[in-house]
């Protein structure tokens, strides 16, 4: 018989990841930017060109893209890197132009050939870099200066950021790093002393890089620098055609851009500007012109015409320019996220029976109200419901005192207890002195979340149209095809209503259980969900347990919408982190949808519908765990499929009359809050 041998665990060199330290790090860099940033993996890149700035990340308007994970076990390693890539920002390296850098450095404008194919969409270091023979080596010579000035930059603004800052490089030392010139000058950067060996082209670049230290304030300060020194660096490497590495657009270029596209944005609202005040301006017209103006009336009359069509064409190309720009760097490095938050949860992988670390990104983020006054037809389904809400709260509606007995004081004896002191004295021993009773009002303590759907398939009508039955169609013999086409302008027909949609429901219910629960005085939150992909789980805020029942909170109901698609677990673990975080004796979590969950990324298989309704069963019971009824209810009379693997029988309700929606949601509430 064969014995067969333990196979022996390879070591693993010890490493952090970025889901471990991702809360922590988003306050300290909250603190340091003075506003919110995402803490993004650098794979989420979708361009997915090579990272520059030691190919560590970069960072987006509000977004840090670092590594997912770092060979080390120096837990500051992570702030190091989120430094050096604020200093991004506010060391201006985004904020390069290179109209300026040509008027400004000599040595720059003698290698610039302008390219009139270029076009807008060219970034400015591509335009820089394209300057020279070899593309990637200018631009890996331009950020070892530009390193070196935002890192003098850091250690100057933040003193307590130097002793991880040389931790981080004595740890980065001792990392192979590939031999060459501009490694070489790495390296010393990061403390390595010179050797006798160094040539004169290593001194003379070190020397550069110690002065530059000290010396240069601005990015174009690096650009000269990169002039300066490149065609030594070039004979050095005795560079052939192509040897070096291929040119390719990095993460610095798609930021830079971003930031272009920012300026021109602000261009933009500085023509709208000027528009508004030309077209304001009133011109006298008839004998009043010929009065004011005289014989230059006409002329004066034609050249404000043409001034305000010029501002016209220049703001129609500048937001074509504007829109084509923000589509390419949106694709690049992902949509913005305004004023949106991020939190990392983990995804449960039936497949392979077990939890997927940090899977999905959740951006949580208020409802853009814009356009939204108009709350009228919510008012009205608030009254339209009034009577049947208040009768079914009558229910729960706690009756307000309890009466508490065998205290010390009170307003009432308490019968029992004096009958139990009398025989007590009667038997020579001390009578128990709590022989009152009072009223002490009695409070609910409840929050609840409501999770509403926002899938795309919510904009679907409640009551398809009909098909239009075309048996009894009989043909007018006396109209010819001729007399047919010459009257068909003579024919209006009546418009059709707008059915009432999914969406319109779910609004309607949110509403009805929102006014009713401001009767009953229970916390709660409304929040819709949707997204795209794992990396996008869109949550909305629609009203938090803290906020009043306002206008507002009726405008933001409003402004649900129909939106992606619909990936349950993620949203369901964030409403679940937020219900633990009340505190509350009782906790309740409902979702309400219109079908199953389904996204792109759902699974390895994107029409394997197991694996959404796995994951969200799993996140609904991690809830359950955590002492938090749940409630799921959909519109979709075909749930018992996969709602019955999801919830047990008691835990779901598949509404089978859509406009049923609002009085039965608030029916199950009173039975889950009435215990």
């Amino acid at each position: 018989m064969t014995t067969v041998q333990p196979l022996q665990a390879e070591a693993t060199e010890p490493r952090i990841a970025l889901a471990d330290v991702e809360s922590a790090l988003a306050l300290f860099a909250e603190g340091i930017a003075g506003r919110y940033l995402h803490i993004r993996s650098n794979q989420e890149f979708a361009a997915n060109p090579r990272l520059a700035l030691d190919e560590t990340g970069g960072q987006n308007g509000d977004t840090l893209f670092l590594p997912e994970s770092i060979a080390t076990t120096h837990a500051s390693t992570y702030r190091v890197l989120a430094m050096e890539q604020i200093g991004l920002r506010e060391c201006d390296t985004l904020g390069f132009r290179m109209a300026i850098a040509v008027e400004r450095l000599p040595n720059l404008a003698q290698r610039y050939q302008p390219n009139p194919d270029a076009g807008p969409r060219i970034g400015d270091y591509r335009l820089l870099f394209s300057c020279f023979s070899q593309p990637a080596l200018a631009e890996d010579l331009f950020l070892l200066f530009e390193e070196t000035r935002i890192q003098a930059h850091l250690q100057r603004a933040y003193p307590g950021l130097t002793k991880h800052l040389v931790a981080h490089h004595a740890h980065l030392l001792t990392s192979e790093i590939p031999a060459g010139l501009l490694q070489h000058a790495k390296r010393w950067r990061m403390g390595e002393p010179l050797l006798l060996s160094d040539g004169e082209v290593e001194r003379a670049l070190f020397k550069a890089l110690s002065a530059h230290r000290v010396n240069a304030t601005t990015v174009y300060h690096s650009v000269d620098a990169l002039c300066r020194h490149y065609d030594a660096v070039l004979a050095h490497y005795e560079i052939e055609d192509g040897a070096y590495r291929e040119a390719d657009e990095s993460l610095v270029d798609w930021l830079n851009r971003e930031q272009r596209v920012e300026e021109w944005e602000e261009e933009l609202e500085d023509i709208n500007e000027q528009l508004s005040q030309s077209m304001a301006m009133e011109i006298p017209t008839g004998q009043e012109e010929e009065a004011v103006y005289g014989d230059a009336g006409d002329g004066s009359q034609r050249q404000m015409d043409l001034e305000i069509k010029e501002l016209k064409d220049e703001r129609d190309t500048l937001k074509r320019r504007v829109d084509m720009e923000r589509s390419a760097v949106a694709h690049a490095l992902g949509k913005s996220q305004g004023d949106a938050r991020s939190f990392r949860y983990d995804e449960w992988d039936y497949l392979n029976r077990t939890y997927l670390r940090a899977w999905c990104r959740v951006f949580e983020q208020p409802l853009d109200t814009d356009g939204q006054d108009d709350i009228a037809p919510l008012k009205a389904v608030i009254r339209a419901y009034q009577n049947t809400v208040q009768r079914q709260l009558e229910q729960i509606r706690p009756t307000g005192l309890e009466r508490i007995r065998r205290v010390q004081d009170g307003d009432e004896l308490d019968l029992n207890a004096v009958i139990e002191a009398r025989q007590d004295i009667r038997a020579g021993q001390s009578p128990n002195e709590r022989v009152y009773s009072r009223k002490e009002r009695v409070q609910r303590d409840v929050s609840a979340i409501f999770l509403v759907d926002l899938s795309a398939s919510t904009d679907d009508p409640i009551h398809p149209p009909e098909p239009r039955d075309w048996s009894n169609y009989e043909e007018d013999e006396a109209d010819t095809r001729a007399g047919w086409y010459a009257s068909f302008d003579e024919i209006e027909e009546e418009p059709e209503e707008p059915g009432r949609k999914i969406i319109d429901l779910e609004r309607e219910a949110m509403v009805v259980m929102a006014a009713a629960l401001e009767a009953l005085g229970d916390s709660y939150g409304i929040y819709g969900f949707s997204g795209y992909s794992k990396d996008n789980v869109e949550l909305y805020i629609a009203k938090e347990p803290d906020d009043g029942f306002s206008q507002a909170t009726l405008r933001r109901i409003a402004a649900m919408a129909p939106k992606g698609s619909t990936r349950m677990g993620p949203a369901i673990r964030h409403a679940t982190q937020k219900l633990m975080n009340t505190g509350s004796a009782m906790k309740v979590l409902m979702v309400i949808s219109d079908g199953f969950p389904q996204d792109c990324d759902y699974g390895p298989v994107r029409g394997n519908h197991d694996y959404g309704v796995e994951d969200t069963a799993k996140a609904l019971q991690e809830s359950q765990q955590k002492g938090i009824e749940t409630f799921c209810m959909t519109v979709d009379k075909s749930g018992h499929d996969y709602l019955k693997r999801m919830c047990p029988d008691e835990r779901y309700m598949i509404i089978e009359e859509m406009e049923d929606l609002p009085s039965q949601l608030t029916k199950v509430y009173t039975a889950l809050t009435g215990k």
